[in-house]
């Protein structure tokens, strides 16, 4: 195999584990409270990951430098513990694929943010690819029936979804000047630093009567769901990811990347969904956007370069 070759495969493998996030995320956050398992989570996955790390950057990379330490615990308590605490909160209550649809947000609300950050307004682009984004997941999560958005229930499971791509928004723009740090040493340091907060609000939630700590038992039927979520998401995914974009490029991976939530989709249709015709419409509406957005910041960069 090619290098290129190699790099679409584990690309292709990364896109297959992050699709089926939702859906599993689902079964698992109806058996075990989300609370508790948002912080049981990326304690264990932070742990794992730490093994990891220690193997391929030495015992160092986990003692990170004073100046750095807020910035970890809140890029921790959003990106890890928030954004997985309200994705679990928000699929609950809404379908996983509509969840999916939602959730890749992240490339423009980032560019938003940037421009807010600028005082500025956001280019017309970024404008439009965020009204078409907004377009089409009305579209999806209302399967064309607007009326339903005063209907509470999923709706706001999609606001909990859409807030929690607002965390992994804040953890993607401040990741990137974090200074000295491969992909894979501050994910696991946002693991460790992050599942103690989420761990400290399972307790408090549980004393507030809102939460209900799990059982054992309460495992062992979604042993398998637990694996996926523990290891492939929170480790071998990032893995994987990083082994594409060296092979691929970055551009060419988020390019792809763009297609994640044909997975929930293509899940739910092998278990008997029949969808609406709005519903596809809208996930297409969604995907041609974000990928014309991609499209858009790649031929920016490809100008800067030579300028």
């Amino acid at each position: 195999m090619t290098a290129r070759s190699k790099g679409l495969f584990w690309l292709a493998v990364t896109i297959l584990i992050w699709g089926a996030y939702m859906p599993v995320g689902k079964v698992v956050s109806q058996a075990i409270d989300p609370y508790w398992i948002t912080g049981i989570r990326y304690l264990f996955s932070g742990l794992f990951l730490a093994i990891i790390v220690t193997a391929l950057e030495g015992p160092d990379a986990l003692i990170p430098p004073r100046k750095d330490l807020f910035w970890l615990i809140l890029l921790g308590a959003l990106g890890s513990a928030g954004f997985g605490l309200f994705s679990y909160l928000g699929v609950r209550l809404t379908r996983p694929e509509h969840a999916a649809a939602i959730s890749v947000m992240t490339p423009i609300n980032v560019a938003v943010w940037r421009a807010l950050e600028a005082r500025a307004l956001p280019p017309r682009n970024v404008v439009i690819a965020a009204i078409a984004v907004v377009g089409g997941a009305l579209l999806v999560v209302t399967r064309g029936d607007l009326t339903t958005l005063a209907s509470g229930g999923s709706m706001i499971g999609n606001l909990l979804v859409f807030i929690s791509s607002l965390c992994w928004s804040f953890y993607t723009i401040k990741a990137q000047t974090m200074v000295g740090y491969s992909a894979l040493r501050l994910t696991t340091l946002t693991c460790l630093l992050g599942a103690p907060v989420g761990l400290a609000l399972a307790f408090v939630m549980t004393g507030l009567g809102h939460a209900t700590p799990p059982h054992f038992a309460d495992f062992l039927p979604i042993w398998p769901q637990i694996i996926y979520l523990f290891i492939f998401v929170s480790a071998v995914s990032i893995i994987t990811w990083n082994l594409a974009v060296r092979l691929v490029g970055a551009q060419t991976a988020t390019l792809v990347s763009t297609f994640t939530p044909v997975i929930p989709f293509a899940w739910a249709a092998w278990g008997g969904r029949i969808f609406t015709l709005w519903e596809i419409v809208g996930v297409v509406v969604i995907m041609a956007a974000i990928l014309a957005h991609n499209l858009n910041e790649q031929r920016k960069a490809r100008a800067l370069r030579v300028a």
